[in-house]
């Protein structure tokens, strides 16, 4: 059985991260210890390619001490920050599974809430928060299927492989994770002058698994083997980041749910949803031969890293920050966060719409030509202008209407106030109210996470709370909200829904 060994290993190299300099450099899944001063704060960085997700960890390690972690980006903007993620259980910090915009260096900031000092400890980590191994191929364990040999050497696993066109995995029984987690490995060396594909296997039982290749040609692959035979889900793909006739590279897989991700030196490369094999199984490392001719593949392979989504109390956690985005690239990010379901359809766009209105109440434009959804993300950018300043006036999102006296409205208001209610009749019922002072006229981001019974609601990419809303089928709209007679004029940009 393979050793396997838990957080406080140093790794040598696990990710093309940049080496900066030697104290401030993050390495992933190596813990840095420190110590804060009262209002004073320590910085690290790391390098990472686009589309690269990443997950941040900052301990408290001293008694009263409530760390504080920011991501920051190369052009000094705060891009994620966050402080308790498991409050008032927990006063550690967490980013996870943040999905990186650029290819550059990074800053990590910890600091002190308010002005709390101690110690701590920060971790990066591929993928999700929560680190179940690292195997470093140190005991023997591993066995190969569909002929390929196996073997451990200098604390790297070798697989080897003989024919024309096939490919073949190696498992490790004590290697398992569950349905959701990210898996990482380096392939330190490649070869076959006659072709060759190296890969990550999944969600192995018996002979079942997935197999996420790349070849000597710079394409992938995502097949699913069942009893031996292979279905291909997504044929050979090129990507510009994945280098022909490169031999030595990181890949990376992350699954969660029915979805998948794939990566090529921490930059994402592409995506395939598959339900067949949706449970918990072991994680392997395949070769194979794409010559018609008989020939031998041989790779080496090293760190093979698997996290998983951190959860409390056995929810998910929530995140206090969206990315920036739109559409398409917002909802692979949430995808990640496990906020969406990951086999939904855009089942709406709209760059541009508007509703104004002179009086008081809830003045609404429907859209999607009568198409009700139940379960969705809806997000956007509203222009919020009122005639009074200082009155209540604002705009919302009308979504699961049934009737004119039946559903729910989620709005911001000019003045600073934020909310999410439902109508019932000629009431609209207590729900989630707050007020911020960056809520005010002009632009601002919405989004809605309408998943079963509950809602999320972010505004600016904060998040501003969570409402049980019994899951109904029902329209979206658009709508002028004014608590007082007044006129509003509410323009929409961008409008999108994710459907599931």
């Amino acid at each position: 059985m393979a050793r396997l060994k838990l957080l406080l290993i140093v790794l040598g190299a696990l990710l093309p991260f940049a080496r900066l300099n030697a104290q401030t450099i993050l390495t992933p899944f190596t813990e840095i210890t420190g110590r804060i001063a009262s209002g004073g704060s320590q910085q690290y960085t790391f390098t990472a390619q686009s589309g690269a997700v990443v997950s941040l960890i900052a301990r408290a390690t001293s008694e009263d001490f409530d760390p504080q972690i920011a991501l920051i980006d190369q052009g000094g903007r705060e891009l994620f920050s966050n402080d308790d993620y498991a409050y008032p259980d927990n006063r550690d910090a967490l980013l996870e599974a943040v999905t990186l915009p650029r290819t550059e260096t990074y800053t990590v900031e910890v600091s002190g809430y308010g002005e709390t000092a101690g110690n701590f400890a920060l971790t990066l980590l591929p993928g999700y928060g929560s680190p179940v191994t690292i195997e470093e191929f140190t005991e023997d364990g591993w066995e190969g299927v569909n002929n390929v040999r196996a073997a451990q050497q200098n604390n790297m696993l070798s697989l080897s492989l003989q024919g024309t066109r096939r490919a073949g995995a190696a498992f490790n029984p004590a290697v398992q994770a569950p349905a959701n987690f990210m898996a990482q490995v380096d392939v330190i060396s490649v070869s076959n002058p006659s072709g060759w594909t190296v890969g990550i296997a999944a969600r192995q039982n018996g002979d079942d698994y997935y197999l996420y290749e790349v070849n000597v040609q710079g394409l992938w692959r995502f097949s699913r083997y069942e009893a031996g035979t292979a279905t291909v889900l997504r044929d050979w793909t090129a990507h510009p980041g994945i280098v022909a006739g490169e031999s030595a590279f990181t890949l990376g897989l992350l699954a969660n749910g029915v979805g998948f991700d794939f990566f090529y030196n921490t930059a994402y490369v592409g995506s395939v949803n598959d339900s067949a094999l949706n449970t918990d199984g072991g994680v392997g490392l395949a070769v194979g031969i794409t010559s018609a001719l008989s020939s031998e593949t041989s790779a080496q392979f090293d760190n093979l890293i698997i996290t998983t989504p951190v959860n409390v109390d056995d929810e998910r956690v929530i995140p206090q920050q969206i990315p920036v985005g739109e559409g398409t690239a917002l909802v692979l990010a949430l995808k990640r966060q496990n906020l969406v379901a990951p086999d939904g359809v855009m089942a709406l766009t709209l760059p541009e719409s508007s509703v104004q209105y002179a009086r008081g109440g809830v003045n609404r434009v429907m859209l999607g030509r009568g198409t009700t959804y139940t379960n969705f993300a809806l997000g956007g950018v509203v222009d919020m202008q009122g005639s009074v300043p200082t009155e209540a006036g604002g705009c919302g999102i009308v979504f699961r209407f049934a009737s004119e006296t039946d559903y729910t409205l989620a709005y911001i208001e000019q003045t600073g106030g934020y909310g999410i209610s439902k109508r019932e009749g000629d009431v609209f019922l207590p729900g989630l109210f707050g007020q911020r002072e960056t809520v005010q006229r002009g632009r601002h981001h919405l989004l809605i996470i309408a998943d079963e019974g509950t809602l999320h609601y972010y505004v600016d990419r904060e998040y501003m709370g969570s409402l049980e809303n019994a899951p109904q089928d029902g329209q979206i709209g658009i709508a002028v909200v004014n608590f007082e007679g007044m006129t509003t004029l509410c323009s929409y940009s961008n409008l999108w829904l994710w459907e599931w």
